[in-house]
């Protein structure tokens, strides 16, 4: 699936020179214009080699299509999403590959309110963009604003927050270290942590699109992090992908946490403030559940994508939801993913219950959380897989997004990434062992549905 270019809910994206190149981003910019009603379109970039090209590619397509647009440059993709919704705009586009490495890219679509595109707009946008349909006939070229202020406008607009109250963290005197992989949060992040009153060490914030590690911020990929909290003495360090709606933690102690803590404490936060709904992907550990069943709130699980999540959080009137994958979504502030946000609430819990971050997570049930990427190498068949998993000895069986199978001590999740031409494989369960064993189970059970054998049956 790596050799074409993978449209989804999450965007179009490819391989810079390969699937994606600056005449496929002026279509697919075209191609949305022409589906859009009247108005501005806003677009920021993350600061991958390619953005910059990309990012003119866009702003001409947009000004030939006699649309204004406001250019943001470097922008966080949360920032790029609240500005749209404040602005007005008609829509976005956020130049980002997210957290794909450095040689992909990709345009993600938002809606006038600042939110990714549902999936018949997207299937609409395809279409467009195939048969080649272009607003720009008989039009006169739109203009082109740049808007410096905008991640000052989100820093404000995450200090204002009435669940944010600098003075405390400030007065608790933490020491912080972030590591924003030289991408797009790498200005806006340290400048809203000093706002908070937390001293910053600054790691790869440069902002010059060396991503010096995998991008996508798991445990795994911290190590270099978790080495400089334990050499500075740091409280906890932070890490964000490359367009920061992304967050991870590593505690005081220099231990990288599983990225499903950031969320599970974000939860945690909101919940102790204001009751309500909780929703989560299919994919998300149980940790969260845990955490609202404190509260006696709702859980809803929905297919993975923040799309998804956000169509089901608005729906439902949820106070807070997100991804396991370090998504943390609050909004009352903006709708989407906010690696900035998750850093306020967790630094807000943590001086208001005056507790380390190891100290909270040891108060959450144990969980473990395996995560593997298998190369798609053939049909990822619903029924034969929910065929092949009804031989094992299991709870239930979910089929909404891929195929997932619970067992009484926990489950694991097959599905095709929305980014990435691979299959995910994740499980979980209460200690290691049982979640490597749900696993191997697994993917012995992907492996067979492609080989067509039947999978080891195991307890």
């Amino acid at each position: 699936m790596a050799d074409r270019l993978l449209f989804s809910i999450a965007g179009a994206r490819g391989i810079v020179g390969k699937t994606i190149d600056v005449d496929v981003v002026d279509g697919l910019t075209r191609a949305f214009c022409s589906i859009l009603p009247e108005g501005e379109i806003v677009i920021g970039r993350d600061t991958r080699p390619s953005g910059q090209s990309f990012s003119l590619s866009a702003i001409g397509a947009v000004t030939a299509s006699g649309r204004d647009c406001v250019d943001l440059g470097v922008a966080t993709t949360p920032t790029v999403e609240m500005m749209t919704e404040r602005i007005g705009a008609a829509g976005g586009i956020i130049v980002t590959a997210s957290h794909n490495p450095v040689e992909w890219n990709a345009l993600k679509f938002l809606d006038h309110r600042g939110i990714f595109i549902t999936q018949d707009v997207s299937d609409r946008l395809h279409a467009a963009f195939k048969s080649n349909e272009t607003a720009s006939k008989g039009v006169n070229p739109g203009a082109v604003k740049e808007y410096a202020p905008a991640a000052q406008d989100h820093i404000r607009a995450i200090l204002s927050l009435d669940l944010v109250d600098p003075g405390a963290i400030e007065n608790r005197h933490t020491k912080v270290v972030l590591d924003c992989i030289n991408g797009a949060g790498s200005v806006m992040a340290p400048q809203m942590l000093k706002a908070l009153g937390v001293e910053v060490v600054e790691v790869n914030c440069k902002s010059n699109g060396d991503f010096y590690r995998d991008p996508e911020p798991r445990p795994e990929n911290l190590q270099e992090l978790a080495a400089r909290v334990k050499a500075e003495g740091a409280d906890l360090g932070f890490a964000c992908d490359p367009d920061a709606d992304r967050l991870a933690l590593v505690d005081g102690e220099g231990n990288a946490v599983s990225e499903e803590y950031t969320l599970a404490l974000a939860v945690d936060y909101v919940l102790s403030k204001t009751r309500g709904p909780v929703v989560i992907n299919m994919s998300t550990s149980s940790v969260v559940e845990k955490v609202a069943r404190n509260y006696a709130v709702d859980v809803f699980r929905t297919p993975v994508g923040e799309a998804h999540v956000v169509d089901l959080m608005l729906k439902n009137k949820a106070v807070i939801g997100g991804e396991g994958n370090g998504g943390v979504i609050y909004p009352t502030l903006h709708p989407g993913r906010d690696a900035p946000l998750g850093m306020a609430f967790i630094l807000q819990l943590l001086a208001e219950r005056n507790v380390s971050l190891r100290d909270q997570l040891d108060q959450y049930p144990p969980f473990f959380v395996t995560k593997e990427k298998v190369q798609l190498r053939g049909t990822f068949s619903l029924e034969t897989i929910s065929q092949l998993a009804e031989e094992l000895n299991f709870v239930s069986i979910d089929t909404q997004d891929g195929v997932k199978v619970y067992y009484e001590d926990g489950w694991f999740h097959l599905r095709v990434s929305n980014t990435e031409g691979i299959v995910r494989v994740i499980a979980e369960a209460s200690t290691e062992e049982r979640a490597l064993a749900h696993q191997e189970r697994a993917r012995e059970v992907l492996e067979s549905s492609w080989s067509k054998a039947k999978p080891l049956e195991r307890s």
